[in-house]
């Protein structure tokens, strides 16, 4: 199977057989284009070449592991989520693609929700948040009329790689209802909130079921790609729940915490609960009949990416990991709020923003380094806590991302949460989870949970909650929301020296 991932930061397709195992890697990596601050863009058409050379670099590879050619089964998709490609006359990008990361559409966001609270919040389950597809879309009518009236369809990003493929216009439940303009509890488009912002309807995909094939691999792309014609390309699945599904995350009390370019918290749900405070989002599983609590920080591994460039550290990843590893639990009274990107999950505040706390003369860069990874996981346990809060009591942690490489990381997640931390062997979970679609998609599996027993496993190496450690990082947690409390007028009053 072909599993692409199209991701914020690079295109990946691995190429992956019936037991998991990536047998051929390609990956080309993107960048984000940023006309002005608050702004976030990447090119379709960009997007699309990336994704040509990965799965030619990936198929190589795979040939030449096998000494031999490979057979090609079907292809399915993972995706950076939430994002607005708006297609024209030809079906041409009208605009670049808005992503996740945009912040333009703050006061759009606001009028939806106005919207949804004189309609209710029971079909959407979430609260618009800009980045959002239609909180974006409702900004490019209001503000941008003259493209607004260029666009005759939108689609989601990895949407587009299929549309590119097969030709069809679709997309599946993971992913759209992560746009805001989805009716999560019972599925299909919400016409009602659509309608009641004045947005024309007939610009949304059609909507199958995920893991369904979409189509067959038309004759150019197939040459493009260096594939087969014909060969049966699946609906995938929004990064989250194509992640989790190559974590095995498919059962309720199991907690992903994923820490990535950005970090999330998500368990499984058997039913489409949400927080009342609307802190959290609710969206829908890749496993059909299941729902998902999402809690979310913005910035998570980017900060250490952050920190790594600008404080000229030399050395790798594993090479920082270490050095904070030397500093005890605590960071020696430094607390970092991770908020480079603003924070979603819980205070949904755009003009949040980083900030060191506690340093003293005697603070070094061992000490800020732990403070970054801690400050993270801190942001991430606001997500935790309000899954507690909603009864949801995930037994074991499984952590992925690239945080989850590093196992000082692991076991600050294993004490902030005060839960067991596994990670899964496979290094490419969001490949493997859209591989397990294709896979479900053309009957190699019967189902879903039959393909994640096949394709997925975990590491016997379990970080163990300390009891102390987890005592002190209560403390330490009670204060960092304090942090927050005590400055989020100052972040908006900061704002207009951005």
């Amino acid at each position: 199977m072909l599993g692409i991932d199209l991701g914020t930061s690079s295109v990946r397709a691995a190429f992956i057989d019936a037991r998991g195992e990536v047998s051929g890697m390609g990956q080309r990596e993107l960048g984000i284009d940023v006309p002005a601050i608050g702004r976030a863009e990447q090119s379709p058409r960009e997007w699309w070449r990336c994704t040509v050379e990965a799965v030619r670099e990936g198929r190589s590879m795979a040939e030449r592991n096998a000494g031999g050619p490979v057979s090609v089964l079907a292809a399915g998709f993972s995706g950076q989520m939430h994002g607005l490609v708006a297609l024209g006359e030809r079906d041409e990008p009208a605009y670049p693609a808005v992503i996740w990361a945009d912040a333009r559409g703050g006061a759009e966001a606001d009028m939806i929700n106005e919207a949804q609270a004189r309609m209710g919040f029971e079909r959407s389950c979430n609260k618009a948040s800009v980045g959002f597809m239609l909180p974006t879309l409702l900004w490019m009518k209001s503000r941008e009329p003259d493209t607004m009236r260029r666009i005759k369809s939108v689609m989601l990003p990895k949407d587009y790689i299929c549309f590119r493929m097969t030709g069809r216009k679709v997309t599946e439940p993971s992913d759209a209802s992560g746009t805001l303009a989805f009716d999560v509890r019972n599925g299909g488009w919400n016409r009602d909130l659509i309608e009641a912002l004045s947005l024309p309807p007939d610009v949304f995909p059609e909507i199958v079921p995920t893991g369904s094939v979409v189509g067959g691999l038309m004759a150019g792309p197939a040459e493009e790609l260096g594939l087969a014609r014909g060969l049966p390309v699946v609906a995938g699945a929004a990064d989250q729940a194509a992640g989790a599904l190559g974590n095995g995350a498919i059962e309720p009390g199991t907690l992903l915490s994923t820490i990535g370019t950005a970090g999330q918290v998500f368990t499984p749900l058997a039913s489409p609960m949400y927080d009342p405070e609307l802190r959290t989002n609710t969206f829908c599983h890749a496993r059909g009949g299941l729902w998902y609590l999402l809690g979310a920080n913005m910035s998570a591994g980017y900060c250490l990416k952050w920190l790594k460039k600008n404080a000229s550290l030399t050395g790798d990843y594993d090479a920082m990991s270490n050095r904070a590893s030397l500093v005890p639990v605590g960071s020696r009274g430094v607390i970092f709020l991770p908020y480079l990107h603003g924070d979603r999950t819980p205070h949904q505040d755009a003009s949040a923003r980083a900030a060191f706390f506690g340093l003293a003369g005697g603070s070094g860069i061992d000490e800020v380094i732990r403070a970054v990874m801690e400050g993270v996981v801190y942001s991430m346990n606001e997500g935790v806590e309000i899954a507690r809060s909603l009864g949801v009591n995930p037994s074991l942690v499984i952590a992925s991302g690239g945080g989850a490489r590093s196992r000082l990381w692991r076991q600050i997640q294993a004490d902030v949460y005060g839960l067991p931390v596994r990670r899964s062997i496979a290094t490419e979970q969001s490949c493997v989870g859209a591989a397990i679609l294709a896979a479900v998609g053309i009957g190699l599996f019967k189902d879903i949970d039959e393909a994640c027993g096949a394709m997925t496993r975990l590491s016997p190496e379990t970080e163990l909650p300390d009891r102390d450690a987890h005592a002190r990082y209560q403390e330490l947690f009670s204060i960092y929301r304090e942090l927050y409390a005590r400055n989020s007028d100052i972040f908006k009053r900061l704002g207009k020296f951005a």
